[in-house]
Formats: structure tokens, sequence, C-alpha cells
């Protein structure tokens, strides 16, 4: 019987999820010819291609499809193991600011695993806005989650989130001669999108409910306040998502990407880190 190793398994997941094969290897600091002679023993186990090649990047073919969630969880009970192994011995601490819909909806449950698993690092979580956590980087933090504008070519970016207009799911729309708008304050990613896109669709707007939580913007849109602008992964249940059907102009997509100080990290940030990537990579 032949055995897959499990840096033949990470090659993989990281070619599928680099587009590429030179992108890859740069993630895995390796050469681009060593990421490719991993592939092609793993299609020679196979016995088929497992991705298809093309001027525009590589894409999974139907056997590399099938394959892919089998090695996400074989890597993911791989790197569980080896925390669970070197946890104790891991010491430090690690800053790391990330936005609050996040912080809420998506981190809580990450971050009380990455504790079990590394009970000796110290992790100090900040919530807020990441546009004023980013010139902080290396200072006040070791990490930042950031959402940043798609194609910002900056940071590990991890997800792409869709960026939609929200209202109240049990309430009719208000009529909207005049946009009403709940909004972070000023400076905030989201509010300069909602009102530039507004302006370019020629659409009146007043702004009737700004703060500088995301928990209170979102409440007042599930109120019927006001329309906002969300994520639509971390939406709430009871907001319902608006866009051209209600004549609204469409929004840019985001991006999640995680910031790493430029001076480097120590053992403890780099453990949170490289769980971040794993866990929130798609």
């Amino acid at each position: 019987m032949r055995d897959i190793d499990m840096a033949t398994f990470r090659a993989f997941l990281t070619v599928a999820e680099a587009g590429g094969f030179t992108a890859a290897a740069r993630r895995l600091h390796r050469s681009q010819s060593a990421v490719s002679m991993q592939i092609a023993k793993l299609e020679e186990i196979a016995g088929a291609a497992v991705f298809s090649r093309g001027p525009a990047g590589v894409a999974l073919t139907a056997q590399g499809e099938a394959l892919l969630g089998t090695a996400r969880r074989i890597v993911g009970l791989h790197d569980a193991a080896l925390a669970e192994l070197e946890g104790a011995r891991v010491t430090g601490r690690v800053r790391i600011g990330v936005m609050d819909d996040y912080a809420t909806h998506v981190l809580p449950a990450l971050f009380a695993e990455f504790m079990r698993r590394y009970p000796a690092i110290g992790l100090e979580v900040t919530t807020g806005f990441t546009s004023a956590f980013l010139p902080q980087l290396g200072s006040a933090f070791d990490l930042v989650l950031a959402t940043q504008p798609a194609g910002a070519k900056a940071g590990r970016v991890l997800r792409t989130e869709r960026t939609c207009w929200a209202y109240a799911a049990r309430r009719p729309l208000p009529e909207l001669s005049v946009v009403p708008l709940a909004v972070l304050a000023p400076g905030n990613l989201f509010r300069g999108w909602a009102v530039d896109a507004l302006d370019r669709a020629g659409l009146p707007w007043r702004i009737v409910y700004s703060s500088s939580s995301i928990s209170a913007i979102e409440s007042a849109a599930a109120a019927g306040i006001a329309l906002t602008v969300v994520k639509a992964g971390t939406a709430r249940p009871d907001l319902r998502v608006l866009g051209p059907g209600e004549g609204l102009p469409a929004l840019p997509s985001a991006e999640i990407a995680l910031h790493r100080a430029a001076d480097g990290l120590g053992p403890a940030a780099q453990h949170l880190a490289e769980f971040l990537e794993r866990e929130l990579a798609v």
C-alpha cells in the first residue's frame, strides 16, 4: 500500500486555495518545482489529474474536488494532534485586533479552541475598527484581522465576503425617496461604500443612526429605523438582505485578511496566525 505524506496533502490544499503553483510555493516557502513534484506524486497515486492547467491558472478536476474535503480533514486532524502535543510547551503573549462582527459571530469559538490547545499562551483580543488598528500593527498589536476592499493586495487574504444592504426582516421596506441609513462612525469602510454607492446612483440619503458599535447599527436596522450595510456571512437572522430588486445599488466585495507585524512574530503570535489561517481560509 502506498502512503500519502502530510506535506503532499498540504501542498495540494495550498495550490487549491492559492489558485496556482507559484503562489502556493511562496506560501509554503518551497520552490515551484518541489510543489509540482508533490502534486505529480499525488496524481500518480490517484491515477488521475487533480488539477487542470490553463493560461488563467489551475482549477480542481472532479477527482480533485472529491479529494479536497478529505485532505482538509486529514490536515486539520494532523495539525490538531500536533498542537495537542506541543501546546503546553508554547508560552508567550499575543495581541490581536479584530473587527466587531467577526469578534461577535465567528471568532469566539475559534479563540476558545486556540486557548484550549495552547493553555500557556496569553491571548489579548481587542475589537473595533481595524482601520484604526492597522497603523498600530507592530506596536500595540502583533496581528490584525481586517476587513478591506477586494483586491487590496495587503495581508494574507483568508476569505471574501459579499457586502450587502440589510433591513428588518419582518418589516416592509420604507419608501426610499430619501434612503435612511444606520452606519458606523466616519472613517469606516462600509459607511464610505454606502454613501458612495448611493451618490453614484443618484439616490438621496440621510444618516439617522450613527454609532461606533456594529451591534447598535444592526439593531437599529433590525428594528426598522434605517438601512445598513453588512457582510452577508455575519448578518443577524432578524435582518434581510436587499439589492437591485429593491432599487438599491450594488456594493463592492470585502476581503478578510490577516496582517502580521512587519518585524516578525514570536512563537505565540506565529501559532495564532497559523491557526487562524487554517481555520478561516475558504
